[in-house]
């Protein structure tokens, strides 16, 4: 064999060695090399200018299947504040409730259940609502609020009975069940002092007018209600002849006789009182005349009082007798120059003058 062969066959197998290694290392694995990152400075300005926006699922179709939407990734409470925004309320309703399913006790939920309720129509369910909340909610203002909402949701259904098709009936227990819950509100107790007026339920509507009275907002209302309860009652007795009733001096001010299921009382004239009633003193001495007593807190004028309502079978004055006549125990003990007062629930049911000079109260039937 010659030289130039020998050199042909020895680089030949060179070759071959060397690629069969090559081909063996690149089956290998490799080790990972950490290599610091490279900002491109070009690639970072166009993403700044020219990044398009951001897709909605709607728009495309290369969503991850993983991805949700915005709204579901709201906690519960903000997602039904959402879908409130956007009008859907029966979603709102169906989150609102699992979330109370969940936590009975979440005030704002169930603040924001009773609004989409009473949106949608639902008033039962929307008045139920609002009683659960009271019933939990310990924010004295927060109460406070809630209670002059309901009020006057309650009264905005009472007044108009086109909104709401079930019965009354079911609007006085709801009333009532709010008055429970705030004995001092005038308003709610003149409209219930109307509604019984109207299923003529005499001794309710007075009781609810002489708690209003009680109140400085109602009063006023709650006296020209009185007035106007028994004027049938009046015009049957009387005629438009003035009637006089003589008076008895007592230092600067009046007493007038009274008859309270045949005992003479003398009561003490008051413009200023808008309930009648009789002192303590003299109902610890009478108590039989009390009958179906009824817890009040009388404002005085040192302050604030626990006392009751009662009815009395008859009361007579100036010639009329007021049949289940309600009256107040009044906070005066050890007094005996006088029984009770005589107070505008009963004067105002009259147009009338007190003759100072001839000690003379003049009575005419109200026009």
């Amino acid at each position: 064999m010659s030289f130039q062969k020998n050199i042909f066959i020895a680089l030949a197998a060179f070759g071959l060695g060397f690629y069969a290694s090559e081909y063996r290392h690149a089956q290998q694995p490799q080790p990972l090399v950490h290599l610091p990152a490279v900002e491109n400075p070009v690639s970072r300005v166009q993403t700044s200018v020219h990044a398009p926006a951001a897709e909605t699922p709607a728009a495309t179709n290369n969503v991850a299947p993983a991805l949700v939407s915005p709204a579901q990734e709201l906690p519960a409470l903000e997602r039904a504040q959402q879908l409130i925004a956007n009008n859907a309320f029966p979603a709102a309703v169906q989150a609102l409730n699992e979330l109370l399913k969940n936590n009975p006790d979440d005030t704002e939920a169930l603040l924001l259940l009773a609004r989409v309720l009473e949106k949608q129509g639902k008033h039962e369910e929307a008045v139920k609502t609002w009683f659960r909340y009271l019933n939990i909610e310990v924010d004295a203002k927060k109460f406070q609020e809630a209670t002059a909402y309901l009020s006057r949701y309650l009264v905005r259904l009472v007044n108009n009975p086109g909104i709401f098709g079930s019965s009354r009936e079911w609007l006085m227990a709801q009333l009532n069940d709010l008055i429970k819950l705030t004995p001092d509100n005038g308003e709610l107790h003149l409209q219930l002092a109307d509604m019984h007026a109207k299923a003529a339920d005499q001794e309710q509507a007075q009781y609810h007018a002489l708690m209003a009275a009680n109140q400085d907002d109602t009063r006023a209302r709650a006296e020209e209600f009185l007035a106007k309860l028994t004027d049938n009652t009046i015009a049957q007795q009387t005629d438009d002849q003035e009637s006089k009733v003589q008076l008895i001096r007592f230092g600067k001010q009046f007493l007038v006789p009274v008859m309270v299921e045949g005992k003479t009382v003398k009561l003490l004239l008051d413009t200023g009182a808008s309930i009648s009633g009789l002192t303590s003193s003299f109902i610890n001495r009478n108590y039989s005349l009390v009958k179906s007593p009824k817890p009040i807190q009388l404002n005085t004028a040192s302050g604030t009082v626990d006392s009751f309502l009662f009815v009395v079978d008859s009361l007579q004055f100036a010639g009329v007798t007021f049949n289940k006549h309600m009256l107040a125990r009044l906070p005066m003990d050890d007094y005996d120059h006088f029984d009770g007062l005589l107070g505008v629930d009963i004067l105002g049911r009259f147009d009338f003058i007190i003759d100072q000079e001839k000690a003379e109260l003049r009575l005419r039937n109200r026009k």
